[in-house]
Formats: C-alpha cells, sequence, structure tokens
C-alpha cells in the first residue's frame, strides 16, 4: 500500500488489520456522483464529513457501486485542520487512518498546513484488497484521527461548524468490472425476448379448426402494442408478420418484431405436417442507459390435427434457433454475443356448442430455453455464459354468443397463465420476477359481413393477481378471408 502527498510523494507501508471504529463522527452530507471515463473506470465522490472531537472519526458510505474490479484503486483526498505536525520524540504524527469496511487501508498526513488551507494527498488500494469489499457493491469509509488531531484550533470550513479537528471530502478511482451487471442485464432482456417470442407465435391449428384465412390484427395496449398480418386460406404456404411494444414498470422498454412463414402437407381432411421458418428482431432500452438487441431465426416442424371426429383440435411445433445479440453498456462499447434458442409448444383446444353461446375451452403449454454464449467485452471483462429456461401453461375457456342480427357476435374469455423462468445463480436475481399464477380477462364484439370480412373490437386486463404486471389492452382486428 502506497500513500504519498501530490509535491513530495513520500511512500509508507500498510499494515491491514480489522479495526472497529466506535468513536462519535459527524457527517456533512454531499451529492454522490458517478461518472465514466476512459476504460471505463469508475470514479465516485466521497461526501465531505468532520470531527468535532480531538482524535475523533468521521464515516460516509457508498453505495451503488461497481461489483468487480480490473485493478488498483486510487482515493484523492482533500484534508483540513489539525493535520501539519509530522511527530516526533513522544508526540506522535497527525495523521489520519483510512478504513474501507473496517478494514485498515492506510494513513494519510501530515499535511505541513495547520487549518490554513486544504492540502490534496492520496492513497492506493490494491486490487486483492479492494475487490472483496466492493462485492457487495457498498463501501463503509472512514477516517480515523489520531490523537494529536485536536479541536477547537480550526474554525469553519467548507459550511462546516467551527472548531473542526478535521475535514476531509474526495474521490474514489477504480476500473469497474460491468461483468456482474452486464449478466442480470442480459438474462433479464433473454427473459422478456422469450416472452414474446411465445405472445407473438403464428396460429397453425387455424389451418384444421374452421378459422382458416386471411387476416389483418391491429392491436394498441397500455404497455404493449401489436401488429399481426397472415395470408389467406388452408395452405400449403403461409407467412405472418407481428411486432409487440412492452413497458415494464421498472422503466426498460421492449420492442419486438417477429416474421414467420411456412409450409405443409395434408393428411386427410383434419391433419397437416409441415415446417416454418421464424425470424426475430429485440431491443429492450433500459432505465440505467444500457441497451441490448438481438436478431435471430428458428426453424422446425409443426402439425395440427382433428383429434378422431370429436371438435377437438391439437397442433405443437419445436423449433431451433442462432441469435446474435449486441450489448451496450451506458457510455461504454457495443460489444457482440451469440447464442442458441429451443422453443416447444402444444395447444389443445375445443369446441362446445351450448343453447345461446358457444364454449372454446383452451390449454396451451410452451417451454423456452435461451442460452446466451460467454464473451470477452472491450474492457476485456470476462462475461459468462448463462441460460435462461421459461415455461408457460395457460388455462381458459373463450365463448362467442350471436347477437339477433347474427351479424354481430359478442366474445369474451376467462384465462389462468402460470409462469415460470428459471436461470443461473449469477442471473437469478434479475428473473423470474412474473413467476406464478396471474389471471386475465377479455371482452369484445366481432362482426361479420358474411362476404369474407370480419372486424372486431375487444379489451383484456391481463395480470389479475399479480402485483408487478399490469396490462390494460385494446384489441382492433380486421379480417378478410381472400
Amino acid at each position: 500500500m502506497k500513500i504519498f502527498d501530490k509535491a513530495s510523494m513520500p511512500e509508507f507501508t500498510r499494515g491491514v488489520q480489522a479495526t472497529k471504529i466506535s468513536k462519535k463522527f459527524g457527517m456533512l452530507a454531499a451529492p454522490l456522483l458517478l461518472a465514466a471515463t476512459a476504460a471505463h473506470a469508475q470514479s465516485v465522490s466521497i461526501p465531505q464529513v468532520h470531527s468535532t472531537v480531538s482524535g475523533g472519526s468521521a464515516i460516509t458510505t457508498l453505495t451503488g457501486l461497481p461489483t468487480g474490479t480490473n485493478g488498483d484503486a486510487t482515493l484523492d483526498l482533500s484534508l483540513f485542520g489539525d493535520l501539519d505536525y509530522a511527530g516526533g520524540g513522544s508526540i506522535v504524527a497527525e495523521t489520519l487512518t483510512v478504513f474501507l469496511d473496517g478494514v485498515n487501508v492506510g494513513v494519510v498526513g501530515p499535511t505541513g498546513d495547520q487549518c490554513n488551507n486544504a492540502v490534496n494527498q492520496s492513497l492506493i488500494v490494491d486490487q486483492a484488497t479492494l475487490a472483496p469489499l466492493i462485492a457487495d457493491g457498498q463501501l463503509d469509509i472512514t477516517f480515523q484521527g489520531s490523537s494529536e488531531v485536536t479541536s477547537g484550533l480550526c474554525g469553519s470550513y467548507n459550511g462546516s461548524p467551527s472548531g473542526v479537528s478535521f475535514v476531509v471530502s474526495g474521490t474514489i478511482t477504480y476500473d469497474g468490472v460491468t461483468g456482474p451487471a452486464a449478466e442480470e442485464q442480459i438474462a433479464s432482456f433473454m427473459e422478456n425476448r422469450a416472452r414474446a417470442l411465445v405472445q407473438n407465435q403464428p396460429d397453425v391449428a387455424r389451418f384444421v379448426d374452421g378459422r382458416a384465412g386471411g387476416r389483418l390484427n391491429a392491436d394498441v395496449t397500455q404497455g404493449a402494442g401489436s401488429i399481426d398480418f397472415a395470408s389467406a386460406a388452408r395452405g400449403p404456404v403461409w407467412a405472418t408478420l407481428t411486432g409487440s411494444a412492452t413497458e415494464f414498470e421498472e422503466g426498460n422498454d421492449q420492442s419486438y418484431f417477429l416474421g414467420a412463414a411456412g409450409a405443409h402437407l395434408s393428411f386427410g381432411e383434419n391433419t397437416i405436417v409441415g415446417a416454418m421458418l421464424q425470424m426475430d428482431w429485440a431491443e429492450q432500452d433500459f432505465s440505467n442507459g444500457d441497451k441490448a438487441e438481438g436478431k435471430g431465426w428458428l426453424v422446425g416442424p409443426y402439425f395440427a390435427a382433428q383429434i378422431s371426429e370429436h371438435p377437438l383440435f391439437l397442433d405443437g411445433r419445436l423449433l431451433y434457433g442462432k441469435t446474435d445479440n449486441e450489448f451496450t453498456p451506458d457510455g461504454d462499447a457495443t460489444d457482440s454475443f451469440d447464442g442458441e434458442r429451443w422453443l416447444a409448444m402444444l395447444n389443445l383446444q375445443g369446441r362446445v356448442e351450448m343453447e345461446h353461446f358457444t364454449m372454446f375451452p383452451i390449454i396451451s403449454a410452451s417451454h423456452v430455453r435461451d442460452t446466451q454464449d460467454a464473451y470477452t467485452d472491450s474492457n476485456s471483462v470476462d462475461i459468462d455464459s448463462q441460460d435462461i429456461e421459461q415455461t408457460e401453461v395457460a388455462l381458459g375457456v373463450d365463448f362467442e354468443k350471436p347477437m339477433l342480427s347474427h351479424d354481430l357476435v359478442l366474445v369474451g374469455g376467462l384465462s389462468g397463465i402460470w409462469s415460470d423462468t428459471v436461470g443461473d445463480a449469477d442471473s437469478s436475481s434479475a428473473i423470474g420476477n412474473y413467476n406464478g399464477w396471474r389471471g386475465r380477462i377479455d371482452a369484445g364484439v366481432n362482426y361479420s359481413n358474411g362476404a369474407g370480412l370480419n372486424a372486431g373490437l375487444s379489451a383484456f386486463v391481463d395480470g389479475l393477481g399479480e402485483d408487478d404486471l399490469k396490462t390494460v389492452g385494446l384489441s382492433l382486428m380486421l379480417d378478410y378471408q381472400f
């Protein structure tokens, strides 16, 4: 450990020891400043603190720090007070011992100036000492005056009370590692992209359940919006394009687009087997200024069939693909990394004719696995590989009731959605915020002119029973079979 005055630069040896500080201290709060500089160095201000007793101490706490480091840290300190005497004989020097989280990291002083001007000195803290102390993103900094640092000799300084024994402020600067933070942000991006991937999946049951036909759907929601176009008829070639925009309570925004195309063969009247290709793009802006973006593809088989002669329909797909992603920490360079994904989905739905309305009981299940490859960022920080797995099961019932004119149909639905997202231990705090059950209710009206034109207006509330996820939506639908 080295400590040096910027003019004379004498060198001292640090003895590391755990010390409990129990003396009274005074504190003058000052704003906390975190600034990104070259080489990703982080400079955090140390608020001004003081002591009004002889041999006293002062403490301040820094929070929100980078939780890793590429090298040593520098404490640049401004010192004022009874700190001039270098000691001699039986009289000790007038110094301040500096503690980080109770660990002695060195001594500053004497300054050679008694109560006239502030003197700047610096202290180097080696990486081995600093790393375990900042792992929680927080530091308690304590300044302990020697017994000869006496109160009552100095007047007020920079807003401090009169009669202080010392006043100190400054900054701590080190190469902050963004690895843990980057991994958490990327995990959150992957979780939200997985949810959007399932939400925007094309419907293939429409090729066998009688609902097949070209459609153009526009959805506008509070916190989410989408647009969906699908080509017409039962196939054998089809295409869809969907998009969504989502806002989260944390202030993060995500945009998502998915294009899909497929072709299939028919086996009898009510069974199809085919293959589809999907391409998607997602972008998420985080509230702290970070940004994640990814594009990718998935390919695989799908099927849809009516089960026996009953009005019961089953469809499924199994897709595999790759992703090409970018992550940009706020104010830093953009880094690229690859990944791969799996999507499995099954849907089972029925049709029950009642006296005055028709019910459609539905159960669906999906599972997404999204893996991020390890990479080294532009600051030579290793970002570990990680994966998230998201499983959702939805149970619900939709209904429709024709009006007297039969041109209008009342529609609605109730569903319960169970969701579970898991990931690596390092990212577990950033994902799974929406695990568990939530409810959804839908209501609306559809119109058909009998010549292939269909339109609809419906509203829904999603997130019932979930404190952190609430969506109120409005859906406008236009469907033309051509």
